[in-house]
């Protein structure tokens, strides 16, 4: 690693590292100060007290620490250490210290060549052929062992005593197999534009050793002409040149390259790795000259060779005289075709530790009418969140002043300067550029808003189960349209692009199969089609673009002259991420970008120790929320489909799994204290409720209470008398704690409110505590209070904390902390409160969740957990997706 006073002097001036890190790590190494940060460690100067030598401590970012999980990246890592070459920078060691994973490596006394590079600009013929040479060398060596760098870069390259050595091989293989595709969601790309091998830009799952040849190819490129082979303003230019323009010659800046060096360099970055060296030992020999040279098609051309005669020069110029005018002279009689650009698709980077709301309803995942911004609903730790990002920048910026945002059903005005969203029944917008969210209406009698459509005329259409209105978006009372209709549900409403017509889904229920309507403004009736649609996305070209039943991304002709469709349906993708429910994750802009999220996700129930994951279920489903009945015999769970979000017991000792509800969408399941009854909350004709079954199946789900603020969770006291439960967003008690009698008059009793978010109420076995989950210190903390009242809080989190469990003795409070770790907090609840030692019971890679528990602690202590299981999902924008679109729909010859 690079050394010098003057870096010393800068790095005291970056963040201490975690104290809890360095007392994991006593003993073993001491930690001198932070030396370097980058897109996945944090790098400190250390010493390594068995040995007594300086070392390079690379501690992995806590969010992607947190989606690796310590097995899988140790047992990927244990390949890079077998790896041994003078050129090759050696590991040390591994490991995880309080959650969070690290590795060691040599500290080395130098320059990194990027260093080098930005002091001299560029290096000596021979020089950077020598580098380039030597870098070759390793790169055959770890080939032949199996092992891709796959972040080939300057910044990697180390100049030790002027001999290169390449720095964290295999540490981005090992990430990226070890996390696959979670890994973007940490914000992380494997890969730097500048360097990146096309497969590797367009996310090709077949990457070889040839992408280290291409990234090899830019930086001796670069050593030689003093820039890389393809500069851009932004990450997203620079794709684009890779993946379709020609570098010019180095030759072009430096004419004194041999042709051979000239000709390897060409071979290297060559779009298709069928087309580049096979081996980096062939690059290698050919840098040196060694086998036949030709001009590399991967250039533009540049001219060598000795000079012509005088009389080839006047034939030549006069020739080149008659083309030019040719050719200006067709130009000027044909019609102005500009180039059509490319399409390029692309994983969708996010914020570290966020992911997409997936499971909200409505759209959590848009893109302007221009193609230019995406807007995106996340949560974290930090809870939940609204984001818009402009494409040609790297960060996305939280909308309304950094405030918990839980932005449904996003959509964008014509004119691309505001996005509009619902938060439980309150329609909302903000301007994109930034201000204040300000509210548009209150939808009166929709707990779940499915869709909404914003008109050139500035109106705003809604869609849901009980039917379809509009309000002026700037600002007013809904009004019904189409009332009278036997189909009253009607469902992710598209306008057509004038505003003359609105397409829709129509279905009273999230089980009937959903029927596509046309409805003509100026109609007082719409039309249905009897094809099967889960979402209209948009028009586009002469296509009606849309999401099935099944997840598949289609597209029909629709007749722009009669508003309706015609021909047969066309299958372009798969996969795309929702639910009849919940709605499909996609988004079409009028200018031809498509943004959607591809997958599903799958989880297995496991009982959870430090050493191993036992599994529960032995299937991996779309499931969430589990829970222990009190004698710990059966578990409650959420399993999402196609068509139902239902609650299933499982019977653990018969092995059998049993499905409770049948109607409506149903979620977050709790027992009650005697184990007889499942409470949760279940949308039905499009209002949200508390309802209750009984365990066994064997009577009906009934209404226990329907408040006229949506509810988001409920849990009954141990003793039976109270129900307690969270709102979801609204007008009046939006994110509060309330509670009413099980019996008698139900007058809400406020337990926790404010302009905060409340969330998460627990009970202690006993009922006299309740622990819950408040924002109002800037974070997510746990904090305890009497139940109902008076009294003051305590808070139980030191460092940020969600999701509390009580242990079923009452004396522990298992929470979740900032990386997804499982903390055993140790408390005394009597009388009073108080607490005693907190230790992390339990890290790795488990699903986390900012509104609901996603976790169980079982009577005997066991904990239930929510792994992966092969299951995932990946946001993607694709730019210029109409010219795939056109390409892909276009009648066969």
């Amino acid at each position: 690693m690079p050394s010098g006073r003057g870096r010393a002097d800068a790095v005291r001036l970056l963040p201490p590292m975690d104290p809890r890190l360095s007392a994991s790590l006593e003993g073993r190494y001491i930690v001198d100060r932070e030396i370097g940060r980058g897109g996945m460690a944090t790098v400190y100067l250390a010493r390594d007290v068995k040995h007594n030598r300086n070392v390079a401590l690379k501690v992995l970012n806590p969010e992607l620490g947190a989606v690796l999980g310590v097995e899988r990246f140790l047992a990927e890592i244990q390949v890079t250490a077998n790896l041994q070459h003078p050129n090759l920078l050696p590991l040390f060691d591994s490991g995880e210290a309080h959650g969070l994973l690290f590795y060691v490596m040599p500290y080395v006394e130098g320059e990194t060549l990027r260093a080098r590079l930005a002091r001299e600009k560029q290096l000596p013929v021979d020089e950077a052929v020598r580098i380039a040479v030597s870098i070759a060398n390793a790169l055959e060596y770890a080939h032949g062992h199996g092992v891709i760098h796959r972040d080939l870069k300057p910044e990697n390259i180390l100049m030790q005593s002027g001999q290169a050595v390449i720095a964290d091989f295999g540490i981005a293989l090992a990430v990226s197999n070890a996390g696959g595709a979670r890994v973007t969601q940490t914000g992380l790309s494997l890969g730097t534009p500048q360097y990146m091998s096309p497969e590797q830009a367009t996310a090709d799952r077949a990457v070889d050793g040839r992408t280290d040849i291409y990234s090899l190819g830019a930086m001796t490129y670069e050593m030689l002409v003093g820039d890389p082979p393809h500069v851009a303003s932004t990450a997203q230019a620079i794709i684009a040149k890779v993946l379709t323009e020609k570098p010019a010659s180095v030759r072009t800046s430096r004419p004194n390259v041999s042709p051979a060096v000239e000709y390897a360099i060409g071979r290297a970055l060559e779009k298709f790795a069928a087309d580049r060296f096979a081996t980096a030992k062939d690059f290698a020999e050919a840098l040196e000259g060694k086998g036949a040279s030709a001009p590399s098609p991967a250039y533009q051309q540049a001219t060598s060779g000795s000079r012509p005669s005088s009389r080839v020069r006047e034939l030549t110029a006069w020739s080149l005289v008659l083309v030019l005018a040719a050719w200006f002279g067709w130009q000027h009689l044909r019609p102005y075709t500009p180039a059509e650009q490319p399409v390029i698709r692309a994983n969708f980077d996010l914020p570290p530790g966020a992911r997409i709301m997936e499971e909200l309803v409505g759209n959590t995942f848009a893109v302007s009418p221009d193609g230019n911004l995406i807007a995106f609903t996340s949560t974290s730790a930090e809870g939940f969140k609204t984001y818009v990002r402009r494409i040609n920048e790297l960060t996305a910026r939280v909308i309304g002043n950094e405030q918990v945002t839980a932005g449904r059903n996003l959509t964008f005005s014509p004119d691309n300067r505001w996005l509009a969203f619902s938060e439980g029944n309150v329609l909302k917008k903000v301007a994109v550029d930034g201000g204040p969210i300000t509210t548009i209406a209150t939808l009166n009698g929709i707990s779940a808003p499915m869709g909404l459509a914003w008109l050139p005329s500035d109106s705003i259409y809604i869609g849901s189960f009980i039917g379809l209105f509009v309000v002026p978006a700037s600002g007013g009372e809904p009004t019904e349209v189409l009332k009278g209709e036997s189909l009253i549900g009607k469902r992710w409403p598209l306008s057509a692009a004038d505003g003359s017509a609105i397409l829709y889904v129509t279905g009273n229920t999230s089980g009937a199969v959903p029927q596509l309507m046309v409805w003509k403004r100026e109609s007082p009736t719409a039309t249905p089609y009897p094809i099967a649609v889960a979402m209209p996305l948009g028009l586009l070209n002469d296509q009606l673009v849309y999401v099935s039943p099944t997840g598949g991304l289609m597209a029909m002709r629709f007749d722009r002259s009669a508003l309706r469709p015609v021909g047969e349906a066309v299958q372009l993708d798969d996969e795309v991420y929702g639910s009849s429910n919940s709605g499909r994750k996609a988004s079409l802009s009028s200018s031809g970008t498509l943004a959607y999220i591809k997958g599903q996700s799958q989880f297995q129930a496991v009982l959870a120790t430090p050493m191993a994951n036992v599994p529960l279920l032995k299937q991996g489903g779309a499931y969430s929320y589990p829970r222990f009945s009190p004698d710990g015999g059966r578990v409650a769970i959420t399993v999402s489909g196609v068509n139902s979000t239902d609650i299933y017991v499982y019977q653990i000792a018969s092995n059998t799994f049993m499905r409770l509800t049948t109607d409506g969408m149903n979620n977050r399941p709790e027992w009650t204290s005697d184990g007889q009854y499942v409470v949760f909350v279940s949308i039905r004709a499009n209002k949200a409720g508390i309802w209750w079954q009984r365990a066994d199946g064997s009577a009906a789900a009934e209404l226990l209470y329907q408040p006229e603020v949506e509810p988001y969770e409920a849990i009954i006291s141990p003793d039976l008398k109270w129900l307690v439960f969270r709102t979801a967003p609204g007008e009046q008690y939006s994110r509060d704690i309330l509670a009413v009698p099980m019996t008698g008059e139900r007058t809400i009793t406020p337990i926790v409110t404010g302009p905060f978010t409340e969330s998460m109420p627990r009970f202690s076995p006993d009922g006299r505590w309740l622990a819950y989950v408040s924002n109002d210190g800037g974070r997510n903390d746990v904090y305890v209070r009497p139940f109902p009242g008076p009294g003051a809080r305590t808070p139980l989190s030191d460092n940020g904390g969600s999701e509390p469990l009580w242990g079923r003795d009452g004396r522990s409070i298992y929470y979740r902390g900032l990386l997804g770790e499982v903390i055993k907090a140790s408390v005394t609840a009597g009388g009073s409160f108080a607490i005693g030692e907190r230790k992390v019971v339990l890290s790795g890679d488990y699903l986390v969740d900012s509104s609901h528990p996603s976790y169980d602690v079982g009577p005997d202590g066991r904990l239930l957990m929510l792994k992966r299981s092969g299951g995932q999902v990946q946001p993607v924008i694709v730019h210029n997706w109409g010219r795939e679109l056109r390409e892909k729909t276009a009648p066969k010859k």
